[in-house]
């Protein structure tokens, strides 16, 4: 395995943090900023619509560019909007920071798994994608909940800014240890840009990519603000919650695990009816059960299972969509659904901000459960029409 797709690994797990540190960090950075929760909840919103609106569009637009430079411009990206949002002294500072950190999260994925598979070579291509995603689940177990402990018992700002360090370090790296720029033909780069643009407007292709937004939406209503529902409704206290974000994380990468053995066992339609029904089951429970300690621990540690199971299963079907009905489309299919992982995660911090302020945080279970019902009962739709 080429040592940059290592470095790969590296910018991996600081978007890792950078997408779901926030969410641990929910109640100690209101206080800081003078916000309430909910507020705080637009950081991970801006976030998120930046690697929305990067991962398929900027990566039609790009598709001319050599894939080094790409990957540098993408990690600087990241790595100047997360350090100025890290000491940024205002939300609206922060919220547009965020923002163009999400512009670098969204394209870089997009562009790493496919280098990191043509870097590595012929039989080594499953191999090098899984070991760049490694680092964002490797964020997910353990950096995540290790930046939650530590902005419990101190400063939050020097957590988020440690961030933007681990994306200074990947940017160094690939600027001295990816040799090879990998450019395309030119003859082909106009056509490529155009095929890619208009894929992305495949009805097909963009009523798939809304189950991913609805789903995830469910589960991410509840999730971004697990932090003020376990110090507010569960009665623990701030410097605990670590250890919940530590057992979502375990189990997240327990589900990506599981998720995709699943999927190739039951088929990609009956094994995402198992896996968001699961989703609906949780997020309900997180909605019954959230004044015991205990009923919550399980219900978290379920959620990062089931969410994180999704991924490889939703992303087989929109790839599994793509081959059918637009057999032209197949690489615009991965970023899109990366575009819609993120706007699921954007529209459940939205969700859940309007429930807390409306109704209160002790519905926003049941909010994300009925997202969640709504991509589940699309699905089962998409699927009646398919037969």
């Amino acid at each position: 395995m080429p040592f940059v797709v290592y470095i790969f690994t590296l910018s991996a797990f600081a978007l890792g943090l950078a997408e779901f540190v926030p969410i641990g960090l929910t109640d100690v950075m209101a206080s800081g900023l003078n916000v309430t929760v909910e507020q705080v909840g637009s950081t991970v919103t801006a976030y998120a619509l930046g690697a929305t609106f990067s991962a398929p569009i900027l990566t039609a637009l790009t598709a001319n560019w050599s894939r080094k430079n790409v990957m540098l411009v993408t990690t600087l990206v990241f790595t100047l909007g997360s350090f100025v949002a890290a000491y940024a002294t205002t939300l609206s500072a922060m919220v547009i920071a965020r923002f163009i950190a999400g512009i670098g999260h969204g394209l870089f994925l997009a562009v790493a798994a496919s280098t990191a598979a043509t870097l590595a070579g012929k039989g080594k291509e499953g191999r090098a994608v899984a070991v760049v995603f490694g680092g964002f689940t490797l964020a997910m177990a353990i950096g995540v909940p290790v930046s939650t402990w530590l902005g419990g018992i101190m400063a939050w700002r020097p957590v988020l800014a440690m961030i933007g360090i681990f994306g200074a370090t990947g940017l160094v790296g690939l600027l001295l240890g990816m040799k090879d720029p990998l450019r395309t033909s030119q003859n082909n780069q106009a056509a490529s840009v155009t095929k890619h643009i208009l894929a992305l407007l495949n009805p097909a292709l963009l009523s798939a990519a809304l189950v991913t937004v609805l789903s995830y939406g469910g589960s991410f209503t509840a999730y971004t603000y697990i932090a003020p529902i376990l110090t507010q409704l569960t009665g623990l206290m701030p410097t605990s919650v670590g250890i919940f974000m530590l057992a979502y994380g375990v189990f997240a990468t327990i589900g990506n695990i599981l998720g995709g053995k699943i999927t190739d066992s039951l088929g990609v339609n009956r094994a995402n009816i198992l896996i968001i029904s699961g989703i609906v089951m949780i997020t309900l429970g997180m909605w019954v059960f959230s004044g015991s300690a205990i009923m919550m621990g399980i219900m978290v540690a379920l959620l990062g299972m089931f969410t994180f199971g999704a991924v490889p299963a939703l992303q087989a079907r929109l790839i599994h969509v793509a081959s059918e009905k637009a057999p032209d489309a197949t690489g615009v299919a991965s970023g899109l659904n990366i575009a819609g992982f993120n706007s699921g995660i954007a529209l459940g911090s939205v969700t859940g901000a309007f429930t807390i302020s409306s109704v209160g945080i002790i519905y926003t279970g049941l909010a994300g459960a009925v997202l969640s019902i709504l991509g589940l009962l699309l699905l089962l739709s998409q699927k009646a029409k398919d037969k």
